[in-house]
């Protein structure tokens, strides 16, 4: 397990300064050295107008066992046709109390976000009105890797770890199943960064999908341990997933997300709010007269 992580697939970063001193990322790597992943079995099916390219649709799968086959495949497919959009991200930054539901707005920020090769690329990138070379270059708390990267891990991470069920649910409407890992420090690929020294968190991440078809209707991620003396005591992280028809033709794609740093000591939190929108496919449109 130890060496997968080491060579983990893909960048998913998540910072957090605190007076300019912490910061909580995802390591890159290359991706040769995975275990194979078990074939998935999918029933026998014909294709469903409603559903992206390329996707084999299920019924609804009884066995908690054949549904997890069939996320795996379609997870595989979905993260595939990222490569061929690009969106508009809004994050509210917010913060609060831990002990109230309320709490003040500090800014948005707001970037074009595609994906290319692997990994999330931002422009336009702004704070309010201000333009801003790199979402880097912005203080406070804030993340990026919703768009892709946390798909593409998650898919990663079915291939390696024990899934657990966990339950059959209704999210928004849709019959679910949550399923769910537990990655212990020494194979997490979240990398806790304070200035030069790095702290690998452990966390749980729980999946819910589709019943009737296998696809990823929500990620989430919590931090189950962060090392003493940083004054902080939780990382959660979400992100939901929609249908998005572009041309006559639908696809799962991010929707909405959430980023939340708690610190119990000062009693304070601190939490980000996502939005991805007006999606367009990716590339240049050409228009060619001949006179």
């Amino acid at each position: 397990m130890q060496r997968f992580f080491k060579y983990a697939l893909s960048v998913l970063v998540a910072v957090l300064w605190i007076t300019n001193s912490f910061a909580v990322t995802m390591s890159p790597g290359p991706s040769n050295d995975l275990p194979a992943a078990a074939p998935a079995r999918v029933p026998d099916s014909q294709p469903d107008k409603t559903l992206p390219p390329g996707l084999v649709p299920a019924v609804p799968v009884d066995s908690s066992t054949a549904l997890l086959e069939l996320v795996r495949q379609v997870n595989r497919q979905t993260f595939a046709t990222l490569e061929s959009f690009v969106c508009n991200e809004e994050m509210r930054r917010f913060k609060g109390r831990i002990s109230s539901s309320g709490g003040r707005q500090i800014d948005t920020v707001t970037t074009t976000v595609s994906f290319e090769n692997g990994y999330e690329q931002y422009s336009a990138i702004h704070q309010n009105d201000h333009a801003r070379a790199a979402i880097s270059a912005i203080g406070g708390a804030w993340s990026t890797g919703e768009f892709g990267t946390l798909l593409r891990q998650t898919g990663d991470l079915l291939k390696v770890f024990p899934v657990e069920f966990e339950a059959y649910t209704d999210l928004d409407g849709t019959p679910a199943a949550v399923y769910a890992m537990e990655i212990a420090a020494p194979d997490s690929p979240w990398d806790l960064q304070v200035r030069s020294d790095h702290y690998r968190v452990p966390f749980r991440t729980e999946i819910w999908v589709s019943r009737a078809t296998g696809e990823i209707l929500k990620l989430a991620r919590t931090s189950t341990g962060i090392a003493p003396g940083l004054g902080i005591s939780k990382i959660e992280w979400s992100i939901t997933l929609r249908r998005v028809e572009l041309n006559g033709k639908t696809w799962m794609l991010p929707n909405t997300g959430e980023y939340t740093v708690l610190y119990d000591e000062s009693g304070r939190r601190e939490w980000n709010e996502l939005t991805f929108t007006a999606y367009r496919h990716y590339g240049s449109e050409v228009a060619l007269r001949f006179h």
